[in-house]
């Protein structure tokens, strides 16, 4: 508990004049309650022992202005604690975002997306209601009950007595219940994002759901787990809702009791009828601050609950930092690519991806790396962008080692080309800028580089048409070639393609890496494929086959050689002979 508050007082440093300013609210706001029943005990005594009817105005008209600040501070109370929660919650939401993006791609190989998503959304709310309504009810309840206990007192000591019997009783049942709350809470939130991630798998794969015929056992498998969350929150809603009854069976049975005795008192004479009401008026405050207890204990539970799955994630430090000062070179270098004897194993893999690598691509030249699925080549641009650091070796960009670079430095001066490309739901043009200052002039020469162009007239707005969830409207070919587009229209040392062109027919190949010839003639690159039709033209090709060099020369020398890069070229030569005659 203590460590969830010292975290909560992180969040509320930004705000602590606001914060001071709504809890100052709060407290006046229950001093004018208390004063309400007050003034209703010296009204009805008077009127106990006669008063004028135009004395009846007078108290009348008090009770009035008493309850119009009350309402006043009140809403103060709530306009200041409230919107600070939405600032802090704002905060949480942007910080969360920030420290998701900084983290490394092997954090995300074993995450899911549908957990990510439920942390950054519901999680942060329920904190919020911790932050803001949970401490404004808190204080509010503290005050409310010394302010109505001291008046109370002062009315009877024997009447108060008999409500501060109650008090160990209800204490208690808030530990009990308080416990068995943040146990259900956590269960019922880690369910909650297993749901999350199923459905969200669900709805991104819903083509290969319905090409399997998959919809009945996905049906199945959704309402297995939507009963564990179901269970799970009506487990929790046993125990929130055992709370209040129990309150309230207390708090009756209180009522009961100064009923009895109360009345026996102003039988008696030794209690005013003023008193009396004024004591019942108390009582009926303490009403509130009693039942609230048991909503306050259960927003705290699920609060403290979401702050922890929260802070798992905050708490995990980036497995890429940047180093402390960065040895970034100046603003433009000449894109040299230098690998000495990497070697590099993915996390929690067991065999390397790449052993014992080494080569060197100068400045200007258009490095061509071939090979199977799985052999190793996607590996080699993951290293380059740092987005994995190398297990041993050492690996070099514009002469200085990655690992000194800063990760901004290092990736703004290289342009990716991936061969599954990520494109936004907005415009074309706007994934071809993605964030970047250019003119129309730069997107037409882009669009026409990766030949984009001979599409533009089969969009219903052209450039401007939206793309639709992960570009869902466009064909694997067209999504490649926006995403050649995005990388050529911007000045970097370094162009990777990394199997950019495995979705986009041959004749349009062929056009695409003339464009690209010319574009790269004063340019660094490196061309990742499958298909040896992209890297003939290339100054070097390496050919990588588990993790290893195995060849490397120009595409004639390959040929001549008869190696792995010659039956690989005779095979898929082969295979566009058969599919043209068919």
């Amino acid at each position: 508990m203590a460590e969830f508050i010292r975290r909560v007082l992180y969040y509320y440093r930004p705000y602590r004049g606001a914060v001071i300013a709504g809890l100052v609210f709060v407290v006046l706001a229950n001093v004018f309650k208390s004063l309400s029943p007050w003034v209703l005990r010296l009204a009805v005594n008077s009127i106990e022992s006669g008063l004028e009817r135009a004395e009846l105005w007078h108290w009348a008209g008090l009770i009035v202005g008493v309850a119009a600040l009350a309402g006043l501070f009140t809403l103060l109370m709530r306009k200041k604690v409230i919107s600070v929660s939405r600032h802090i919650e704002y905060d949480i939401r942007q910080r969360l975002l920030r420290h998701l993006l900084a983290l490394d791609p092997s954090f995300y190989d074993r995450s899911r997306i549908g957990d990510l998503m439920t942390r950054s959304t519901l999680d942060i709310e329920q904190v919020r209601m911790v932050i803001g309504p949970a401490l404004m009810y808190t204080v509010n309840t503290i005050f409310g009950f010394l302010f109505a206990m001291v008046l109370m007192f002062t009315i009877s000591v024997p009447l108060t007595l008999i409500v501060i019997l109650i008090g160990p009783i209800v204490a208690g049942l808030v530990f009990l219940v308080g416990r068995r709350v943040h146990r259900a809470s956590t269960e019922s939130q880690e369910a909650f994002s297993d749901l999350s991630a199923f459905v969200q798998e669900n709805v991104s794969g819903i083509r290969v759901v319905k090409a399997f015929l998959q919809h009945e056992h996905q049906q199945r498998e959704f309402a297995g787990r939507s009963g564990t969350l179901l269970k799970k929150k009506m487990k929790l809603v046993l125990f929130q809702g055992t709370f209040m009854p129990l309150i309230m069976l207390l708090f009756g049975t209180a009522v009961s009791a100064i009923m009895l005795v109360g009345g026996y008192y102003i039988i008696e004479g030794t209690l005013r009828v003023g008193d009396y009401v004024a004591f019942t008026g108390y009582l009926m405050m303490l009403t509130w601050p009693m039942v609230s207890i048991g909503w306050v204990v259960s927003l705290a539970q699920r609060g403290r609950a979401s702050l922890e799955r929260i802070n798992d994630l905050l708490d995990r430090g980036p497995g890429l930092p940047d180093p402390d000062p960065p040895s970034d070179p100046p603003p433009r270098g000449n894109g040299t690519v230098r690998f000495d004897s990497v070697t590099f194993t993915y996390p929690q893999a067991t065999a390397p991806a790449l052993n014992s690598v080494s080569f060197e691509l100068k400045p200007g030249a258009t490095l061509g790396i071939v090979g199977r699925v799985g052999s190793g080549k996607s590996t080699i641009a993951s290293l380059i962008t740092r987005m994995y650091d190398v297990s041993n070796g050492r690996l070099r960009f514009d002469g200085v080692d990655v690992r000194a670079w800063s990760l901004a430095g290092l990736r703004g001066r290289i342009a990716v080309v991936p061969q599954d490309p990520l494109l936004f739901s907005t415009s074309i043009r706007d994934n071809i800028r993605l964030g970047g200052e250019f003119s129309e002039d730069e997107v037409a020469r882009a669009v026409e580089i990766s030949r984009l162009v001979q599409d533009i007239d089969s969009f219903p707005d052209g450039l401007d048409t939206e793309v639709g969830e992960r570009g869902i409207t466009l064909s694997g070919g067209q999504k490649q070639r926006v995403a050649i587009a995005r990388a050529v229209i911007r000045d970097s040392e370094l162009i990777l393609f990394d199997d950019a062109l495995s979705a986009v027919d041959a004749s349009t190949e062929e056009k695409i890496l003339d464009n690209l010839n010319r574009h790269l003639e004063d340019r660094t690159a490196i061309i990742i494929t499958h298909r040896t039709t992209s890297v003939h033209e290339a100054d070097e090709i390496l050919v990588i086959d588990d993790g290893a060099i195995v060849e490397c020369g120009r595409h004639g020398e390959l040929i001549k050689r008869g190696g792995v890069y010659a039956d690989l070229f005779r095979r898929q030569k082969m295979a566009r002979e058969l599919e043209e005659a068919a």
